[in-house]
């Protein structure tokens, strides 16, 4: 008899159960070990965190997903043996930092960074104080089941060097809205139209359109799929040299930084499977993986450990892991959580090209190791 943490659970130690690939089929939790006792006995209280804790009560944090490039995306659908035709549509991926707001079926709010939930006295970026600040709105947004506005939470002093930034302001750009909390079947309402039926007018409060016309890609027709992805590629260009909405919608020209690409919808969407299919495509200035181009079909394929390292240890990767892991703080006694989260982002994203170099983990992890501790260090002595 074994002791199994189910999806939504999160152990001790912060791992987070929830569904996940394993070369390429779907796992729904965790085996802990064996146990002797009853069966269906709750072992929650010793093998788990119950609940992350927000201002107002003790709610589960409920995750955005994980934006994958499109040959991630294909990689595994060639796993899984499918090859559907897929027709995308765009919204502007803008360089802030993820957020968001979950309300429950009783009035409570709670605001969220990309790993947890915030408070004011635990913030990112001014996100939990402001959503305090607007406390009434959000009370007003409950429904019969959890619900959790996702978006871009963007504008002065949360990133640099971006149209965004230049504003003059802060202010949520949402993409998604979640309906279920962790222990049901999710559902998701990406259609722009539909997100501002659900969500009353608000000055710091702005849902992101669709941008350009649709795009459909053949996963069964490498041919299609590059002249699709040669399309997307100029999308991208064009909106890192302006980021079109905060022109139109703010009045600043500047640097963009790329698209994500979402499934058409016509409805809403079961999240599970939905979210599998997204790809993101971010400018030169912005991609975490120093390819080529914005969108690519197959993976990038290093010579050398030396330039996989290079190809990985970005410095775009690395302003993230800043802000992720040390919410933008450069500190000596932080840099092994700095360290921690590049080694753990990077053999996430990696494996595709590992595989397309002939190399493993083991060989590069130590190199990668190296390359950010030096940019840490370099960056505190400056």
């Amino acid at each position: 008899m074994v002791a199994i943490a189910r999806c939504g659970a999160v152990l001790k130690d912060g791992t987070k159960i929830k569904p996940s690939k394993l070369r390429g089929l779907y796992s729904y939790g965790m085996a802990l070990g064996k146990v002797d006792v009853e069966v269906g006995r709750d072992l929650s209280d010793i093998y788990c965190q119950q609940y992350l804790v927000s201002t107002t009560a003790k709610l589960p944090f409920i995750k955005w997903t994980s934006v994958e490039l499109l040959h991630n995306v294909r990689n595994d659908l060639k796993i899984l043996g499918k090859t559907p035709i897929v027709t995308y549509r765009a919204k502007i991926k803008l360089h802030g930092t993820n957020a968001g707001v979950q309300i429950t079926p009783d009035g409570e709010v709670a605001a969220q960074k990309r790993t947890q939930i915030i408070n004011s006295k635990s913030d990112n970026a001014g996100f939990a104080t402001w959503v305090e600040q607007n406390i009434d709105y959000f009370k007003q947004l409950k429904r019969e089941t959890t619900i959790t506005i996702f978006g871009e939470w963007c504008g002065s002093k949360v990133q640099k060097g971006v149209a965004i930034s230049q504003i003059g302001r802060k202010v949520l750009a949402v993409f998604a809205i979640q309906c279920g909390g962790v222990s049901t079947q999710p559902k998701l309402e990406i259609r722009p139209e539909k997100i501002r039926e659900m969500l009353p007018q608000h000055q710091d409060i702005f849902v992101l359109p669709y941008y350009g016309e649709a795009i459909t890609l053949d996963f069964g027709d490498r041919l299609q799929l590059q002249c699709a992805s040669d399309i997307i590629n100029k999308m991208v260009e064009k909106v890192e040299a302006i980021d079109p909405w905060v022109k139109e919608t703010f009045g600043v020209e500047g640097v963009g930084e790329g698209l994500v690409m979402y499934p058409e919808t016509e409805g809403v969407v079961i999240r599970e499977g939905y979210t599998e299919l997204m790809f993101k495509a971010k400018g030169e200035k912005h991609r975490v993986v120093k390819s080529k181009e914005a969108v690519r079909v197959d993976p990038e394929v290093a010579q050398n450990i030396e330039a996989f390292v290079e190809l990985f240890v970005t410095e775009a990767r690395l302003q993230q892991a800043l802000t992720e892991a040390c919410n933008g703080e450069l500190n000596i006694k932080k840099m092994g959580q700095f360290l921690k989260w590049i080694a753990r982002d990077i053999k996430k994203e990696s494996s595709v090209e590992l595989a397309a170099s002939g190399l493993t983990w083991k060989d590069v992890h130590k190199r990668i190791s190296n390359a950010a501790r030096v940019w840490y260090s370099d960056s505190i002595a400056l």
